[in-house]
């Protein structure tokens, strides 16, 4: 059959066929795509948990790794399409976040609602691309509600990174860091606590 015909038919089935119906064989077909790549491609330790509408996506060769005892909130979108996702044990990853790889996650990583660990991106027109492969993630550390770390970045271990922050530099460990762009503030936040429990005493 000529090209051309095909092209008839496929117009005339595209004609007869509702969007509703489209909608759902194209929403079936990739419910079975990530169910396969959950099953398949993360490899994952004793007593992990991934929560209500967790969705991963991937591309060859990528895969995710996962420590024991992890759990995800509901809601989570992991994006493997970029590089491998490696996460330590115990963390937590809360409601509607967003991972990307490359990143390096450790053990006790602790994330609040709508936090983003992003991705590579294209780089600006006059600027090279970040020179770090992957973004890496320290154990014990904090990242607060909406925070954004941007591809790349490294992060000490202990770090607290405060809610709404966007990080596009390295933190230091043992370091809070707070803002657009995210500013270290340890020891504005030292002297604030020292204060306050001065004034308890009191």
């Amino acid at each position: 059959m000529p090209k051309s015909a095909f092209k008839i038919i496929k117009d005339i089935l595209d004609k007869m066929m509702p969007d509703f119906i489209r909608l759902s064989i194209k929403r079936a077909f990739w419910f079975v795509v990530r169910f396969y790549n959950k099953k398949v491609f993360i490899k994952k330790g004793k007593h992990v948990e991934f929560g209500y509408w967790f969705r991963f996506s991937r591309i060859e060769p990528y895969k995710a790794i996962v420590g024991e005892n992890t759990v995800t909130d509901e809601f989570n979108v992991w994006n493997a399409k970029g590089g491998d996702i490696i996460v330590g044990k115990r963390c937590w990853f809360g409601l509607h976040n967003i991972i990307m790889g490359p990143v390096d996650i450790g053990n006790n990583v602790s994330t609040g609602p709508h936090v983003s660990i992003l991705g590579p991106r294209h780089p600006a027109l006059g600027r090279d691309e970040n020179k770090r492969q992957k973004t890496v993630i320290g154990d014990n550390v904090t990242l607060a509600t909406a925070s954004i770390i941007l591809f790349g970045v490294s992060i000490g271990e202990n770090a607290i990174v405060s809610a709404g922050s966007v990080v596009s530099k390295d933190v230091a460990p043992n370091s809070f860091v707070a803002g657009n762009p995210a500013r270290d503030i340890t020891k504005l936040v030292s002297i604030s606590w020292e204060k306050s429990v001065e004034e308890n005493r009191l």
